[in-house]
């Protein structure tokens, strides 16, 4: 395998409201890759980037030891983009509090790509939020997809979300986002409570920004859910689905999930897979004895089963 690293000045990140740097890391493994080789384009979940798939695990499987298993059988090109933003992470839409993630991946980094491969084949895969970016991006964007790989990604947003509305509330009654998140960026150590509340901002900057903007899903005066809520739930896949799925149609879809996922989203996963039947869209389901962690050793089964038809 060679490991190579380029920088992708990204149009669709310039002049982002957080002023993230436009120019971007993108990391590419290559395996004996042939004319049809398909790109594979990896993202990361929250408070994750590319790096992140590099990082060595010394208690459970990791991603390189996937890729060197793999590699004995299969041609591939693997592209990490680095998507690291000032909310320590993303869903990979387009947001106006945050910047144009969608278009970054769909546009700025395919059209990188092919100059460099040419035109062929490219899947989206990820877990957790690279879960959900993959398939979002891949149900708004069939003509640019072949298909996706979705390990876990959120999706059911009454179960996997609204759990940590309580623990955010608490923490942002007082002190409001502005000061929450100067805090934040202050400290070196964060609690638990401290990260859910950050992540609830970060997803009301991807779901429910007005401009720059970040609209929180519930009133910091007493807590109860607002409308912004019903902003978030149209980024729901399970919700998309509805309306879009048929988009899939033909695609090579790959779901899998762990039982004991610590924030239910293997219920979302399982609804996705129940509408994709209904639907008569072919795709691949299997649910694991795993949680939400620790599952890099999915992709041994998934990415194969890509792989092969090439």
């Amino acid at each position: 395998m060679e490991i190579i690293t380029k920088i992708l000045d990204s149009e669709a990140l310039h002049d982002n409201p957080v002023n993230d740097k436009p120019q971007r890391e993108v990391t590419i493994i290559e395996n004996s890759p042939k004319e049809n080789t398909p790109l594979l384009v990896g993202l990361a979940g929250f408070f994750g980037s590319s790096r992140s798939f590099l990082n060595k695990s010394y208690t459970n499987i990791d991603f390189m030891d996937v890729l060197n298993k793999i590699s004995e059988k299969y041609s591939f090109i693997i592209i990490l983009p680095d998507t690291m933003t000032y909310f320590r992470g993303n869903q990979y839409v387009n947001s106006t509090a945050v910047g144009n993630y969608s278009d970054f991946i769909t546009k700025d980094l395919i059209n990188f790509l092919f100059k460099i491969y040419g035109k062929r084949d490219v899947y989206l895969f990820g877990k957790s939020s690279g879960g959900f970016g993959s398939i979002y991006n891949a149900l708004h964007n069939p003509d640019v997809f072949s298909g996706f790989i979705d390990i876990s990604g959120d999706s059911y947003f009454h179960y996997s979300y609204l759990r940590d509305f309580p623990v955010a509330y608490k923490i942002l009654k007082n002190l409001g986002i502005k000061k929450f998140m100067e805090k934040f960026n202050s400290d070196y150590i964060h609690s638990q409570d401290e990260l859910t509340a950050e992540n609830i901002i970060a997803m009301s900057a991807f779901y429910s920004p007005k401009n720059t903007e970040i609209n929180l899903p519930f009133d910091l005066n007493d807590g109860r859910l607002n409308e912004h809520w019903n902003a978030w739930l149209k980024f729901d896949p399970v919700n998309i689905i509805d309306t879009s799925g048929i988009s899939l149609k033909n695609k090579k879809i790959i779901l899998q999930t762990g039982i004991y996922d610590e924030y239910s989203i293997n219920i979302g996963m399982n609804m996705i897979h129940e509408k994709l039947s209904m639907l008569n869209i072919s795709h691949t389901y299997k649910e694991y004895p795993v949680g939400h962690f620790n599952t890099n050793h999915l992709y041994l089964e998934s990415m194969p089963e890509i792989l092969k038809e090439y």
